[in-house]
């Protein structure tokens, strides 16, 4: 069967929208801070699911970015200001919660109950499951500004005007695999025993520290946000 040139023209556009998904992946965030802690901290279980939360995300941004539907959304400023306004929050949150959990006893020193104790001092990614963990990454991602600006922005501009269905969906296909692949390689190495006897080590000061990221984050949202 013969190649259709019209259909191998679109394969530059899609490699350029997965050229600037991946250097937007890579760039450190709220989601990177959270699977890296929880993969040094908690588990590898939670790390990923923590990553597969914010790729479900990720893709469902893409998806509404595709067909039109972030483009529309973003005309719609009290709608557009409640999300950034609810991740902002959320981020907050987090932190406090981050900031918290320092203080918890560190499970290597504590009692048999230990485990338990933890659990209930550490932020929610870390207490109800791999369940709660994805609702947390797909809230991060769903809330983050920066997600938003590149799925109704620069993803739109990059992708094809007209372009069939079956580049929306390779854009789409594309943008899940890079999520769930980096955010899986992220968990993976932050969750080696050399990386969380590290965190271990520091664990008060590097709580404190993220916690404090993330709360500046969210402040830094909250405030920009003009329903």
């Amino acid at each position: 069967m013969t190649p259709n040139p019209a259909d191998a023209s679109y394969l530059l556009p899609l490699a350029g929208l997965a050229l600037a998904n991946a250097l937007g992946i890579i760039s450190p965030g709220p989601a990177f801070i959270m699977v890296s802690r929880a993969a040094a901290g908690r588990n590898l279980r939670t790390a990923v699911g923590l990553g597969a939360g914010v790729a479900i995300a990720a893709t469902l941004w893409a998806a509404a970015a595709c067909f039109g539907i972030a483009l529309l959304m973003t005309q719609f400023a009290a709608l557009y200001g409640a999300i950034q306004l609810a991740g902002g929050l959320y981020l907050i949150w987090l932190g406090i919660g981050a900031w918290r959990s320092a203080k918890a006893k560190p499970a290597a020193t504590a009692s048999t109950t230990a485990p338990v104790d933890e659990a209930r001092a550490n932020t929610d990614e870390s207490r109800d499951g791999l369940g709660r963990a994805v609702t947390v990454g797909a809230w991060l991602s769903l809330g983050n500004p920066k997600i938003i600006v590149f799925f109704s922005s620069i993803f739109v501009a990059l992708l094809p005007p007209h372009a069939p269905l079956w580049v929306r969906l390779a854009a789409i296909a594309i943008v899940g695999a890079q999520e769930i692949a980096w955010y899986t390689t992220v968990a993976f190495v932050f969750s080696r025993p050399r990386v969380q006897a590290a965190y271990a080590r520091a664990r008060g000061v590097i709580e404190r520290t993220l916690g404090a990221v993330l709360i500046g984050l969210g402040a830094r949202i909250v405030t920009a946000v003009r329903l």
